[in-house]
């Protein structure tokens, strides 16, 4: 039983060293804004649209005696 209390002193110990880190970036550190470009390709900006064309109609024999007459 002393080893699992002193293995869990030591897993403690570890973990409030990892927050007292994260807390000290938090405070002690502070970020420098910069401007940002970003290239974006012209074919993403105005994509080309492909459209497939309408089949032609289908002439059927009855179209074509209704005409005749």
């Amino acid at each position: 039983m002393p080893s699992l209390f002193r293995f869990l002193f030591v897993l403690g110990v570890l973990v409030a060293l990892a927050y007292g880190a994260m807390f000290a970036l938090v405070v002690f550190v502070e970020p420098e804004p910069r401007p940002m470009t970003v290239t974006i390709p012209a074919d993403r900006l105005n994509p080309v649209r492909i459209t497939v064309p309408a089949p032609p109609p289908v002439e059927t024999d009855e179209a074509n005696t209704e005409t005749a007459q």
